[in-house]
């Protein structure tokens, strides 16, 4: 009973203030700790704080990672603030994949077994390789996206395009675990995907687009349905170019 109610204060009352409250508050007690790092907590805070008209921007540089104020909708640079990044790297190999909720999706150059799910206002994080394959992330050939479901679980979709297979992997962060899905049947997608590595989120659906620069009429985009965690090809509209020709958008 006594953390039923610690836990709608907190996330009633707590949850309103800055983040750099919250910061020395996560030093008060265990408990609050716990329930101040807490996925729920997080999704709560970061609903609240999206309202503030004082929005945050993170800018990696190759010296330091920046935090700057976004005011009216521009980069007030005198408010510039440097946060360390938690894994000893050069930051110039960081590259931020995917964001939700202010958690950030990420990935180290050069290290294929890198792909963390890192949270700077917290500064946690934590390294989604559940094993040591000789490649866990291949930026050339794999594709990434973050949703949150139903139940407010952050997940992370990876397809891993491997050999003559793509492997579509679901990250939980409520159970820590990776279980893998069904992609789609009938075609030889693992030779004719060319996707950029992220997938854009719309009204619950993951999207990839599967550029085909040389034979645009190839070209296609795969969705990814966050509820049912189903696959669909999705073919690009055609339109008339000025000179009424039919053609397909690059």
């Amino acid at each position: 009973m006594e953390r039923l109610q610690f836990e709608m204060f907190a996330n009633e009352i707590l949850s309103r203030l800055p983040t750099k409250c919250l910061a020395r508050l996560r030093c008060v007690s265990k408990q609050w700790r716990y329930e101040l790092s807490s996925h729920l907590f997080a999704i709560i805070h970061y609903r609240r704080m999206a309202n503030n008209p004082y929005r945050k921007v993170i800018m990696l540089t190759k010296s330091s990672v920046d935090i700057h104020n976004l005011i009216g909708g521009k980069l007030d640079i005198s408010s510039r603030k440097i946060i360390s990044f938690p894994i000893d790297t050069h930051l110039s190999n960081l590259i931020i994949l995917a964001s939700q909720y202010g958690i950030l999706l990420m990935c180290i150059q050069w290290r294929p077994n890198e792909l963390i799910l890192w949270n700077p206002t917290t500064n946690q994080f934590f390294n989604l390789c559940d094993k040591k394959p000789k490649k866990f992330l291949d930026l050339r050939e794999d594709a990434v996206g973050i949703y949150m479901d139903s139940s407010n679980d952050l997940k992370i979709l990876l397809l891993q395009r491997r050999k003559d297979d793509v492997i579509p992997r679901v990250y939980s962060r409520n159970t820590c675990e990776w279980k893998t899905l069904t992609f789609l049947k009938g075609a030889d997608y693992a030779s004719s995907l060319y996707w950029w590595s992220s997938g854009t989120l719309c009204n619950n659906v993951l999207y990839f687009s599967s550029p085909h620069y040389w034979t645009p009429a190839k070209s296609y985009t795969i969705a990814f349905d966050v509820q049912s965690e189903t696959f669909s090809k999705v073919s690009i509209p055609q339109h008339t170019d000025v000179i009424g020709r039919q053609t397909r958008d690059p």
